[in-house]
């Protein structure tokens, strides 16, 4: 449904004029003896439980907060409710205003969330809802039905952009949530109760020494150590393996190692940390979803939530990994870049929306699910934009708005849903590396977004921090951290270290003279080292330090990895992302009646449909779990496996003998700087496709293509009758099958990236129709 079928749609108008003037003040204090004021508490708005990411304040010293003093409020004020109206069939004009209340053209429109307004013939004003946009003109007739905003009982502010709660939170202590009638007035002294986890917490801190504090903020890697307790008594705070291994005794030996030293002064659990981007696909067996790419293509972060949850339950049932490096909230800018597929989109509306799903099915409602893992959000901040696509050791020339506007609200979205660690990344932004940038890891995230959670590092970050330019495995750059580097990062905002290939040796002994000479403050060290310890209450584990208890709570609960179950949300998950360019000559879909002939490189192959991230073998070692690899994988179903499911009898063996050729093809699988490309290399040409088109003019050949990214495909678009680009969907090939062929699926995904159409418009980010290339959101349907 569009604006312009709105006709007899109710809306309830109300009696204000539409900005009101916001201007809230306050004095935010802690209950305590002698009722302190708390500084830095962060006070701010949020609309349908929606944060508005410009009314956002933190209290001075004295506790006093005035929130965007003279600023407009996002929308008015409902005093009373008239008769609803009915929606005339047309407006003669529109206009946005952002939540500022601000005035906006609709040519040249920035990237946001406005409000939509829409003038009908006899000059009425007619509140349509808020909007996302992308950037660039906007046309509001091609626009969904915007949410029609009933009214709600008045405990709470309601405006015609729907209820308003104004929060306040301040790390260590419980959220209050205040009403208010007015956006103009004071709403007095706000209280601040002491969250009781931190009395928890201080009993913790008080039994550690320093040694206790350091090896709490280090993460080694799994076969670098002997031992997940030192001699002494001093326990790891966690551990890691790199992305082509894992082991499902870490968790269980780490127990029985703590447990069995008489040195340590306080038992707590370590955890052990592992990438798990799309199912936990580092476990042969295991459930793979599509790439973040395909998750976001599908726009159900319902989803999202459920695949999420299955990738925490089978990391416990299949690793024993309480801690998941993910979700990525990466907003990729650039095709070049070699982790596009980490990202749901190229738009901060798809990060905010499937990142915070992805926390929620990780985590919980506020960590209440008994599957419940560390989720990491990462990379912190802007690694989607880094010049040329580079990887890792790339820089940012992007402004603090921008930053603001595409790559923070990401952040925002997964703070707010409680995430637990949030990791840095090896980008620089204008030139200062994000491990040891405390204006953004400090200020910006623990300060002014409130995040209370732990920073960790990315693989030898801090090390990789001193190589200005460097990515990939850092040339001949030292991998052990210097005490300088090692200083910036603490003292910036790192709170638990990422110290792989046996570089926590050097850590532990550098962090360890610095806290001796006061480089870095034990209030500093205290403060990370609380920030784990909250993490691993909120998580269940210092409630629950045997592993193997909630381990076998999930298999006897939920089932094992790779379940029926779990593999019939990952094929939902490949329908709903399949994006169509094209279909001419009415070639899909196809009757189960033709004759197909499938052929094609990623026809019948498991691990291309994978990409990277994933271990692919059926028996020994899986093969390169980290890069990805081509072969066969256990449980996995091809796109040909999947078409002899849906339409049995239908495949034939040639093509001469074929109604309908359907040939798989696309990128082969890699992850990270091994991705990054060139701009000739994203021009992707296929000579066999060419040969099957010369040799059979008269059949109809559909293409499905497997990628991380949008890449230009003109070869292939001229060669074939339709198109298909099918990211890379995992495990689940006969999800591929079940949209191809006429029955109960169409294709319903849309396009998270801009497709360019020639190298030339590469950085593409665009809603507006052109012929080089196919806009974001573009998707055929039936």
């Amino acid at each position: 449904m569009h604006l312009l079928s709105l006709l007899f749609v109710p809306l309830f108008i109300a009696t204000a004029v539409f900005a009101t003037p916001l201007n809230i003040t306050g004095t935010v204090k802690a209950i305590s003896e002698t009722g302190d004021p708390v500084e830095n508490a962060v006070v701010l708005l949020k609309v349908n439980n929606d944060l508005i990411a410009h009314a956002r304040t933190q209290s001075d010293k004295d506790g006093n907060f005035t929130l965007l003093p003279g600023k407009d409020a996002p929308g008015e004020i409902t005093h009373t409710i008239k008769r609803p109206i009915i929606l005339p069939t047309k407006f003669a004009s529109y206009a946005v205003m952002d939540l500022r209340g601000r005035a906006h053209p609709l040519n040249n429109l920035p990237q946001g969330i406005y409000v939509l307004l829409g003038k009908t013939e006899t000059g009425k004003t007619i509140n349509l809802g808020t909007i996302y946009h992308k950037g660039g003109t906007l046309n509001p007739t091609s626009l969904p039905t915007p949410y029609a905003l009933l009214p709600k009982p008045l405990s709470k502010v309601t405006t015609t952009v729907g209820e308003v709660q104004l929060i306040v939170r301040k790390t260590g202590y419980l959220p209050e949530e205040v009403s208010f009638s007015s956006f103009d007035e004071n709403v007095g002294t706000v209280i601040l109760r002491r969250d009781p986890l931190e009395d928890r917490i201080d009993s913790v801190l008080s039994l550690m020494n320093l040694a206790d504090k350091i090896y709490q903020m280090t993460q080694p890697e799994v076969g670098r150590i002997s031992n997940y307790v030192s001699a002494q008594g001093n326990i790891y705070g966690s551990a890691l393996h790199g992305g082509d291994t894992y082991s499902s005794t870490v968790l269980s030996t780490a127990y029985t190692n703590m447990m069995s030293n008489n040195n340590t002064r306080v038992k707590i659990p370590t955890s052990y940390g592992k990438d798990m981007m799309h199912g936990a696909a580092a476990i042969r067996g295991a459930t793979v979803f599509p790439h973040n790419i395909g998750m976001g293509a599908t726009r159900d972060s319902a989803l999202v939530r459920r695949a999420c949850e299955i990738t925490a339950k089978e990391s416990w049932a299949g690793a024993n990994v309480d801690l998941i490096f993910g979700p990525s909230i990466a907003v990729p800018q650039d095709e070049r870049w070699g982790r596009v597929y980490e990202g749901f989109g190229e738009t901060a509306e798809l990060a905010v929306m499937m990142g915070a799903a992805c926390v929620r099915g990780l985590q919980g409602d506020k960590y209440d699910a008994p599957w419940r893992v560390i989720a990491t959000a990462k990379h912190y901040l802007a690694d989607g934009s880094t010049t040329n696509g580079v990887d890792r050791g790339g820089n940012d020339n992007i402004t603090d708005d921008e930053l603001k506007a595409i790559h923070l609200p990401g952040y925002e979205a997964v703070i707010e849903q409680g995430v637990l660690s949030i990791m840095a990344s090896f980008n620089q932004i204008r030139g200062v590396h994000q491990h040891v940038d405390s204006l953004r890891l400090t200020g910006w995230l623990k300060t002014d977004l409130g995040f209370d959670g732990y920073v960790i590092s990315d693989w030898q970050g801090i090390a990789n921090s001193t190589c200005f330019g460097c990515h990939g495995d850092y040339g001949s750059q030292s991998m052990t951290a210097s005490r300088e580097a090692v200083r910036n990062a603490i003292n910036a905002g790192i709170d638990l270290a990422m110290e792989p290939m046996g570089s926590h040796t050097s850590f532990i002994n550098n962090l360890t003279a610095l806290a001796n000479n006061g480089e870095v403050s034990m209030e500093r060290i205290d403060d990370a080292v609380r920030r784990i310890l909250r993490a691993k209450f909120r998580a269940g584990r210092m409630d629950n330090p045997n592993s193997a208890d909630t381990r076998n709570m999930i298999i006897a609960t939920y089932g094992n990895y790779g379940s029926a179950e779990h593999r019939a949300v990952a094929r939902e998950a490949v329908r709903k992302s399949l994006v169509l360019l094209k279909n001419e000559n009415s070639a899909l879909p196809i009757s189960k009646d033709a004759r197909v002939f499938v052929t094609g490189g990623h026809a019948n192959d498991h691990g291309r449909l994978c990409g990277g991230w994933t271990a692919v073998g059926t028996s020994g070692t899986p093969t390169n779990g980290w890069q990805g690899a081509s072969g066969r994988m256990t449980g996995a179903t091809s796109i040909q496996e999947g078409i002899d499911s849906v339409a049995p009898g239908a495949r034939v063996t040639t093509a001469e003998a074929a109604d309908v050729i359907i040939y798989a093809t696309g990128e082969l699988p890699y992850a990270e700087w091994r991705g990054d490309r060139t701009l000739a290399q994203l021009n992707f040409t296929d000579a066999q496709l060419a040969t099957l088109r010369n040799q059979n003019p008269d059949k109809k050949i559909v293409v499905i293509f497997i990628s991380g990214r949008a890449m230009v495909v003109e070869n292939l678009l001229e060669n074939s009758d339709a198109f298909v680009a099918a990211w890379l969907p995992g495990t689940e090939g006969d999800g591929i099958a079940e949209v191809l062929f006429g029955g109960d699926y169409g294709f319903t995904g849309k396009l998270p990236f801009t497709w360019p159409r020639t190298t030339s418009v590469i950085p593409i980010n665009s809603t507006e129709e052109s012929p080089n290339w196919f806009p974001y959101g573009f998707g055929l349907t039936y």
